[in-house]
């Protein structure tokens, strides 16, 4: 074997070693994707505190304000405050007409 193969064959062993090295390596990190759940909040809970909740709205693992709209398809909803204990005392997502929270236009 000649010096220049022995140094091309050294170069190839040293690449097949390193694509070993990184692929373990990248196989040991852990994945960085949302785990497919429709239970978000109970994945990363925002940083609210309960008594906060009679406040807010949380939709996807965001936070809305009261009076907050979104579209979900071709449905409006907007953060309703709480009417009391038949929501748990949480501000809730309604899809209804009111005087004073207007539904956004959802196309």
């Amino acid at each position: 074997m000649t010096a220049d193969k022995a140094i091309r064959r050294g170069a190839s062993l040293l690449l097949v070693a390193a694509a070993i090295a990184a692929e373990a390596t990248a196989q040991s990190q852990p994945s960085m994707e949302r785990p497919p759940s429709p239970f978000y909040d109970l994945v990363a809970p925002p940083p609210l505190t309960p008594a906060d909740m009679a406040f807010f709205c949380v939709y996807n693992n965001r936070v809305y304000s009261l009076g907050g709209a979104m579209c979900v398809g071709r449905t409006p909803y907007v953060c309703f405050p709480s009417p009391g204990p038949s929501t748990g005392n949480r501000a809730y997502w309604a899809s209804r007409e009111d005087q004073v929270f207007l539904r956004p236009i959802c196309n």
